[in-house]
């Protein structure tokens, strides 16, 4: 058993001045920063002090944007620009508004402050930095102090906060304040992100802090029961910790697993973007159809509309002819109301008259039967143009399947198999576009007869493969009836040689037996 040093050599100082075991010091975040914040268990003022000296003032961090330097900066930033003056304003409106600021406030006010607004604002701000300031002396005085131990890049001079609310003097106040703003609120967005991240490595240091001046104080104290129990205790937390970080890292495994198996699977399935792709192809091509189909609508449209203009001018012409021969009829009526007629002239006039009658109804019929015809002709002609868009349908859905189209496709070679109906044609030739007989017959022909000798040839290659897997089946045959004529003799040479060992075997003990007897009698 090992003996334990007295501590009869240590002074009090000693025994009470050792390092700390804890995770971090007071006022600090969890990753080493000095915080802004106030903590529970307060923190340095940086307010001035008429006892302190600026060297032993709390605050000592530096600016995350602008180093400490003794020269004299230039400030960069556009304090004359209204859009950077009112920008500031708003942003510590809202940083007050947020905070609870206990004073009104407004961009008015902002704009051109009075020094009482000026003064109430700066020491708000100064107070979110250190909680235990009371009291403000002069603020020409305090503030360039301040911003000074702040590491403010830039000078701010006495001057400019005489007359605080001057245009000339206000702007680079105010840039002033907003640079305080902007410190305020990285350093709440910093303590946020550390609480965040840092949260169970404290707690696991704050317990192991416990467990390790629990333990020193019982080996101080001699109870070695109480220092082992505390040991056997970290040791089961380390083991619960350990066991929970593998089912945590096996659950991982698991995890990692089934992704990648999702992943294998979706490398295993079809690309969305070529069938997003091909979808896409056919939508156009339907659109280029449905364009096609419009366009020939409205030259249909546009054909009807002058026929039907063309109508009605025929009809104010009838109409004008039809008035002009009543005029007439009218005049004819007269005149022969004036003339003398004889019996003779009246028979040959109603004999005329139904002659007339005869060929009008006759004419009449000619025309029924002619509308009738036409009539049956249109029908005809539309359904012969259904029946030509679907053959163009089924032609292009053909053309589609076998790469044709469009003309850039891999089998197209460049020809443009594409067609389509114009329902507006007066001529045949003007019905169907594209060159059927000078470009898309002979190119069908043309592929229908490369594919054919291509056909001929792989039939031609399998009955080649087909001969030599014929012969290379006999081949393996005869190398198995080789291979099972070795083997039988090989099995006959085994057997000759068990044969003979054992043979040589009771040679070797009856000559064995001999050498016995020979050393015995000897």
């Amino acid at each position: 058993m090992s003996r334990r040093q007295t501590l009869g050599a240590l002074s009090p100082n000693q025994l009470h001045g050792r390092q700390s075991l804890a995770p971090g010091k007071n006022g600090q975040t969890k990753d080493g920063r000095q915080s802004l914040k106030p903590s529970a268990a307060g923190r340095p003022s940086v307010a001035p002090r008429p006892v302190e000296r600026p060297s032993n003032i709390g605050i000592e961090r530096r600016s995350s944007a602008f180093g400490k330097n003794s020269a004299v900066k230039q400030d960069p930033r556009p304090l004359n620009d209204k859009n950077f003056f009112n920008g500031c304003i708003r942003t510590i409106i809202t940083y007050a508004s947020t905070h609870g600021y206990p004073y009104a406030l407004s961009p008015k006010m902002l704009a051109s402050p009075t020094g009482k607004d000026f003064a109430q604002l700066a020491f708000w701000l100064f107070q979110r930095f250190d909680p235990t300031l009371k009291a403000f002396g002069k603020v020409e005085d305090e503030v360039p102090l301040f911003f000074k131990r702040l590491n403010y890049p830039f000078q701010l001079s006495k001057s400019a906060l005489f007359a605080v609310g001057s245009p000339h003097s206000w702007p680079s106040v105010l840039a002033a304040l907003m640079w305080l703003v902007e410190l305020l609120n990285y350093d709440d967005k910093a303590e946020e992100a550390g609480g965040q991240q840092f949260d169970d490595k404290q707690r696991s240091e704050r317990q192991f802090f416990i467990y390790a001046s629990t333990a020193y104080r019982y080996f101080l104290a001699g109870d070695d029961a109480k220092a082992q129990a505390a040991d056997d205790e970290m040791l089961g937390q380390f083991r619960e910790r350990q066991a929970a970080l593998l089912q945590g890292n096996h659950s991982l495994k698991q995890s990692i697993e089934g992704l990648a198996a999702d992943l294998d699977d979706l490398r295993r399935q079809p690309s969305p973007l070529a069938a997003a792709q091909a979808a896409k192809q056919e939508v156009l091509a339907d659109q280029r159809k449905f364009q096609e189909v419009i366009a020939g609508n409205q030259a249909q449209r546009a054909s009807l509309q002058k026929k039907l203009e063309e109508r009605q001018a025929d009809l104010e012409a009838k109409k004008s002819a039809l008035a002009a021969v009543r005029a007439d009829n009218e005049a004819l009526v007269a005149r022969v109301a004036g003339q003398s007629l004889s019996k003779a002239d009246v028979n040959r006039m109603v004999a005329e008259r139904q002659k007339q009658k005869g060929l009008l109804e006759g004419v009449v019929m000619q025309r029924e039967s002619l509308q009738q015809r036409l009539y049956q002709a249109e029908v005809q002609l539309e359904s012969c143009l259904n029946g030509v868009e679907e053959r163009l349908r089924q032609y292009h859905s053909a053309c589609h399947k076998l790469g044709l189209l469009p003309a850039r496709a891999k089998r197209a070679a460049g020809v443009a198999y594409d067609m389509s109906i114009n329902r507006a044609a007066t001529t045949q030739a003007e019905l169907i576009s594209g060159d059927i007989k000078g470009v898309i017959r002979p190119g069908l022909l043309s592929l229908r007869e490369r594919y054919r000798l291509r056909g001929r040839e792989l039939a031609e290659d399998g009955l080649v493969l087909a001969e030599q897997l014929d012969a290379a089946r006999e081949a393996n045959q005869e190398r198995q009836e080789e291979l099972a004529a070795l083997r039988r003799q090989v099995g006959a040479a085994e057997e000759r040689h068990r044969g003979l060992k054992d043979a040589l075997e009771v040679d070797i003990a009856a000559i064995g037996g001999q050498a016995d007897k020979i050393k015995v009698n000897t």
